[in-house]
């Protein structure tokens, strides 16, 4: 070997060899987030170039691993708090939170030795509206036989856009769209509202009074049987866009009419979002309503395991509307609870002849007594006395994995991956699984607060 070779050898072993890693500075770790990565302009010529430049390549690799650790996501979305859910139902807006504040009850939950300690992965899915709502508004309109353009509702606002054919007050067929949460579409029609059939303790005399059709004058049931309920429903709901296989439409069905539901169904879980079309016993569609979104995938992220999702169940927060498969049957507080309040209660006293008191007639001159302004009407102040909540313990034996419907503190709705639990007395609580940071969290409610 020549000494030119010696000399090179040197020079890059030298080059190479700096000694430790230098430490560095908090600020550049803490920083690093903020900043975007290093990207190559072409990587198909960095994959051709060797020798030295690909070992300088790799040193800048080696450095950059005591970075890369701090490199994160912004949150995918920031949950929205209790009150805060627009697109929810009423029967999504109970949190385990709430229900324990509201009922003075608080719940211990411990994980039982049925759940599994293994972590995973899901995928997060964003439900997108697509489409123009003036024209999605005319589009169910012509589904549903509803004559007239489409134009703004009268209480349509920035927040709450929403789209009428027909007319506002509920006399005849309308179509309304809201463009906002998950594009929701409503078909109402008052002129097929089911009649009443009067319970049977109910007389000729009376039914006339009540406005009931005694069983016997009742006309047929001409609500749709459960066959054909499903096949028009499966009909209906394609021609909104929103295709569904007849076995998967459920169907209810009783002397009011007959109801068809359908559920989306991602990843193989029926999630909480519903279409539903429903007869009335006179035979005509009373309702129907459905949604207009598309389903985005947002990427796999980490999920904790179901026994550190347990954890969680006391912070509201979490919680996520599970599909109908874990509906139904929850428990808002506990037995003796109940048994309490009504123990607290005034017992109702019927007044008798003696007691009812007797109104004289006042004389025609004389004068009406003014209201007395309200700053002096005297107000009860709020006890400030609250009862000591009943502590139920609650053992955790069950877990499934399924998508959850969580809504955006800006209305936007999402299906994250999640747990639905199921307790010793059979009802479910549900639970969000992603691991901390890849959403952010509404601030936690106060000690005293009460969740709406």
């Amino acid at each position: 070997m020549s000494n030119h070779d010696d000399d090179l050898t040197t020079r890059l072993r030298h080059g190479l060899d700096r000694g430790a890693v230098p430490e560095l500075s908090t600020d550049v770790v803490t920083g690093a987030a903020a900043h975007p990565a290093p990207r190559l302009s072409n990587p198909a010529r960095t994959l051709r170039i060797a020798g030295g430049a690909g070992l300088a390549i790799a040193a800048v690799t080696a450095g950059a691993l005591v970075v890369a650790p701090t490199f994160t996501r912004p949150p995918l979305f920031t949950a929205a708090a209790a009150s805060d859910s627009s697109g929810a139902t009423a029967r999504d807006t109970v949190s385990g939170e709430s229900m324990k504040i509201g009922w003075w009850v608080d719940y211990d939950y411990t994980a039982g030795s049925g759940l599994s300690n293994d972590g995973g992965s899901g995928q997060v899915y964003q439900l997108v509206r697509e489409g123009d709502p003036e024209k999605r508004a005319a589009q169910i309109a012509e589904i549903f036989g509803v004559d007239g353009e489409a134009g703004l509702a009268s209480y349509s606002d920035a927040s709450y856009p929403t789209w009428v054919v027909g007319p506002e007050d509920g006399t005849t067929p309308s179509v309304t769209v809201t463009w906002a949460g998950t594009g929701d579409w409503w078909y109402n029609d008052p002129t097929a509202a089911s009649f009443y059939l009067c319970d049977a303790s109910v007389t000729a005399e009376q039914s006339i009074e009540f406005g009931c059709i005694l069983p016997e004058n009742a006309p047929k049931n001409e609500a749709p049987g459960e066959d054909d309920a499903r096949a028009q429903a499966q009909e209906l709901l394609a021609s909104s866009g929103f295709t569904v296989d007849a076995s998967d439409i459920t169907v209810h069905a009783d002397d009011w009419g007959t109801t068809a539901t359908a559920n989306l169904v991602v990843d193989g879980s029926r999630t909480a979002l519903d279409w539903s079309v429903s007869w009335s016993n006179t035979g005509g569609i009373s309702y129907a309503y459905g949604h207009t979104i598309s389903v985005e995938s947002r990427g796999s992220y980490g999920t904790v395991s179901a026994v550190a999702a347990v954890d969680r169940l006391e912070d509201g927060r979490w919680w996520g509307s599970a599909g109908p498969d874990y509906q139904g049957g929850a428990v808002l507080y506990a037995a003796d609870s109940t048994a309490e309040l009504r123990s607290t209660e005034e017992p109702v006293i019927e007044p008798t002849p003696s007691d009812e008191p007797s109104v004289e007639p006042l004389p025609d001159e004389e004068p009406t007594a003014e209201p007395a302004p309200v700053d002096e009407i005297p107000v009860d102040p709020i006890p400030t006395d609250q009862p000591t909540p009943e502590v139920v313990q609650v053992t955790i034996e069950k877990a499934d994995a399924t998508l959850l419907l969580m809504w955006d503190a800006d209305g936007n709705a999402w299906l994250v991956p999640g747990y639905a639990m199921q307790v010793e007395e059979g009802w479910w609580n549900t639970v969000v699984s992603l691991v901390d940071g890849v959403i952010a969290l509404p601030a936690p409610i106060e000690e005293g607060e009460i969740a709406y």
